[in-house]
Protein backbone atom coordinates (compact mmCIF):
# COMPACT_ATOMS: atom_id res chain seq x y z
CA UNK A 1 0.00 0.00 0.00
CA UNK A 2 1.32 3.71 -1.07
CA UNK A 3 0.59 6.65 0.95
CA UNK A 4 -0.11 10.15 -0.61
CA UNK A 5 3.39 11.47 0.51
CA UNK A 6 2.83 15.61 1.01
CA UNK A 7 5.96 16.36 2.03
CA UNK A 8 7.42 18.12 -1.03
CA UNK A 9 4.55 20.05 -1.42
CA UNK A 10 5.24 21.26 3.02
CA UNK A 11 8.55 22.04 1.43
CA UNK A 12 7.24 24.06 -1.46
CA UNK A 13 5.08 26.06 1.02
CA UNK A 14 7.71 26.28 3.79
CA UNK A 15 10.14 27.67 1.22
CA UNK A 16 7.40 30.29 -0.12
CA UNK A 17 5.46 30.86 2.80
CA UNK A 18 6.70 30.40 5.84
CA UNK A 19 9.47 33.35 6.04
CA UNK A 20 8.31 34.43 9.54
CA UNK A 21 9.89 33.07 12.78
CA UNK A 22 7.33 32.24 15.04
CA UNK A 23 6.61 31.27 18.67
CA UNK A 24 4.21 28.79 20.22
CA UNK A 25 3.84 29.00 24.23
CA UNK A 26 1.69 27.59 26.50
CA UNK A 27 0.93 28.21 30.24
CA UNK A 28 3.99 26.08 32.64
CA UNK A 29 1.55 25.50 35.52
CA UNK A 30 -1.15 27.02 37.51
CA UNK A 31 -0.14 30.42 39.58
CA UNK A 32 2.56 30.46 42.25
CA UNK A 33 2.24 32.33 45.14
CA UNK A 34 5.13 35.28 45.09
CA UNK A 35 6.35 35.51 48.79
CA UNK A 36 7.60 38.92 48.24
CA UNK A 37 4.55 40.40 47.16
CA UNK A 38 1.18 38.05 48.63
CA UNK A 39 0.70 37.82 44.90
CA UNK A 40 -0.11 34.51 42.59
CA UNK A 41 1.64 34.99 39.47
CA UNK A 42 1.88 32.65 36.45
CA UNK A 43 5.02 30.96 35.56
CA UNK A 44 7.16 32.26 32.34
CA UNK A 45 5.17 30.47 29.73
CA UNK A 46 6.94 27.36 28.26
CA UNK A 47 8.25 27.86 24.48
CA UNK A 48 6.81 24.62 22.55
CA UNK A 49 7.99 25.68 19.13
CA UNK A 50 10.32 28.34 17.65
CA UNK A 51 10.57 28.03 14.22
CA UNK A 52 9.33 28.96 10.50
CA UNK A 53 5.46 30.18 10.25
CA UNK A 54 3.37 31.88 8.65
CA UNK A 55 0.29 34.00 9.86
CA UNK A 56 -2.48 34.75 7.52
CA UNK A 57 -5.50 36.66 7.66
CA UNK A 58 -8.43 34.81 6.78
CA UNK A 59 -12.84 35.16 5.75
CA UNK A 60 -13.45 31.13 6.14
CA UNK A 61 -16.06 30.44 8.61
CA UNK A 62 -15.34 29.87 12.19
CA UNK A 63 -15.42 26.34 13.67
CA UNK A 64 -18.02 24.83 16.50
CA UNK A 65 -16.01 24.16 19.92
CA UNK A 66 -17.01 21.87 22.97
CA UNK A 67 -15.82 23.91 26.06
CA UNK A 68 -18.01 21.82 28.62
CA UNK A 69 -19.08 18.53 28.42
CA UNK A 70 -21.62 18.34 26.05
CA UNK A 71 -22.42 22.40 25.24
CA UNK A 72 -21.37 23.23 21.78
CA UNK A 73 -21.05 26.91 21.09
CA UNK A 74 -20.05 28.61 18.01
CA UNK A 75 -15.88 29.68 17.88
CA UNK A 76 -16.13 33.87 17.30
CA UNK A 77 -13.19 35.38 17.46
CA UNK A 78 -12.69 38.52 16.98
CA UNK A 79 -10.46 37.78 13.64
CA UNK A 80 -9.94 34.86 11.57
CA UNK A 81 -6.56 34.29 11.52
CA UNK A 82 -4.68 30.72 10.79
CA UNK A 83 -0.80 30.07 11.54
CA UNK A 84 0.97 27.44 9.10
CA UNK A 85 3.64 25.54 11.02
CA UNK A 86 5.69 22.72 9.18
CA UNK A 87 4.06 19.21 9.49
CA UNK A 88 6.68 18.20 11.51
CA UNK A 89 5.85 21.06 14.31
CA UNK A 90 4.51 20.67 17.83
CA UNK A 91 0.74 20.78 17.60
CA UNK A 92 -0.49 23.16 19.64
CA UNK A 93 -3.13 23.38 22.32
CA UNK A 94 -6.29 25.08 22.90
CA UNK A 95 -5.25 28.38 24.54
CA UNK A 96 -1.51 28.34 23.60
CA UNK A 97 -0.27 31.79 22.72
CA UNK A 98 1.56 32.36 19.43
CA UNK A 99 4.28 35.16 18.81
CA UNK A 100 6.04 36.39 15.56
CA UNK A 101 9.42 37.24 16.49
CA UNK A 102 10.41 38.03 13.19
CA UNK A 103 8.35 38.68 9.78
CA UNK A 104 9.89 38.41 6.46
CA UNK A 105 7.34 40.88 4.93
CA UNK A 106 5.39 42.93 7.25
CA UNK A 107 7.17 44.54 10.22
CA UNK A 108 3.85 45.13 11.60
CA UNK A 109 3.58 41.31 12.50
CA UNK A 110 6.61 41.77 15.32
CA UNK A 111 5.65 41.39 18.95
CA UNK A 112 2.22 40.66 17.93
CA UNK A 113 0.02 37.61 19.55
CA UNK A 114 -2.48 35.50 18.70
CA UNK A 115 -4.22 33.01 21.21
CA UNK A 116 -5.26 29.56 19.89
CA UNK A 117 -8.34 29.19 19.31
CA UNK A 118 -8.49 25.28 18.75
CA UNK A 119 -5.80 22.45 18.73
CA UNK A 120 -3.97 22.38 15.88
CA UNK A 121 -4.96 20.35 12.70
CA UNK A 122 -3.92 16.96 12.50
CA UNK A 123 -4.55 14.69 9.41
CA UNK A 124 -3.51 11.30 8.19
CA UNK A 125 -2.72 13.19 4.90
CA UNK A 126 -0.98 16.79 5.58
CA UNK A 127 1.51 19.22 3.97
CA UNK A 128 1.24 21.99 6.70
CA UNK A 129 0.08 22.17 10.26
CA UNK A 130 -2.77 24.69 10.36
CA UNK A 131 -3.70 26.28 13.28
CA UNK A 132 -6.95 29.00 13.62
CA UNK A 133 -5.65 32.26 15.73
CA UNK A 134 -7.43 34.92 17.74
CA UNK A 135 -5.54 37.82 17.70
CA UNK A 136 -4.62 39.25 21.41
CA UNK A 137 -3.67 42.89 20.67
CA UNK A 138 -7.15 44.02 18.27
CA UNK A 139 -6.91 47.53 16.53
CA UNK A 140 -5.97 50.09 18.23
CA UNK A 141 -4.43 48.81 21.54
CA UNK A 142 -0.47 48.83 21.82
CA UNK A 143 1.88 45.95 21.12
CA UNK A 144 3.98 44.16 23.98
Amino acid sequence: MNLLDLSALGALVEDLVMGDTVQISRPAGPPVLNPGTGELEDPPPRVVYEGPGAVLDSTATPGITVPVAGQPYPDDPKTTYRLLTPAGAPVADRDDTVRVLRAAQDPALIGRTWRCTQPGLAATVIAVRVTWLDENNPRGEPVP
